[in-house]
C-alpha cells in the first residue's frame, strides 16, 4: 500500500513540474528578484526600528537608574554584532568560496 502511495505523490509531483515550469520560467527572475530586494530593505528597516527602539529603552532604563550605565554599553555592543552579521555573512562566504 505504501509502495503505491509513493508511486502516486511521485507521479503528482512530476506532473505538478511539468505544469508549472513553463510559467515559472516566463520571466519570473526579475520579478522575483525585485520582490526580494523590497524585502530585504523592508525587513532593514523594520530591523532597524526595533533596534533604536531597544537601545532607546535601555537608555532611558539607565537615566532613570533602573539599570546600570554598562548593561547599556552591552546592549549596544549586542546590536552592533547583530548588525554586522549582515556585512561579516557575505564576506566570510566569498572568502571561502573563492
Amino acid at each position: 500500500m505504501f509502495k503505491n502511495y509513493r508511486i502516486i505523490k511521485l507521479r503528482l509531483a512530476l506532473l505538478t513540474v511539468n505544469v508549472v515550469s513553463p510559467y515559472a520560467h516566463a520571466g519570473g527572475l526579475q520579478s522575483a528578484t525585485s520582490g526580494a530586494t523590497t524585502f530585504q530593505i523592508w525587513l532593514y528597516s523594520f530591523l532597524g526600528v526595533c533596534a533604536v527602539i531597544y537601545l532607546g529603552w535601555k537608555g532611558a532604563e539607565a537615566w532613570m537608574d533602573k539599570a546600570h550605565w554598562s548593561e547599556f554599553v552591552t546592549a549596544c555592543a549586542k546590536v552592533a554584532v547583530v548588525g554586522s552579521v549582515v556585512v561579516l555573512a557575505p564576506w566570510l562566504w566569498n572568502m571561502f568560496t573563492s
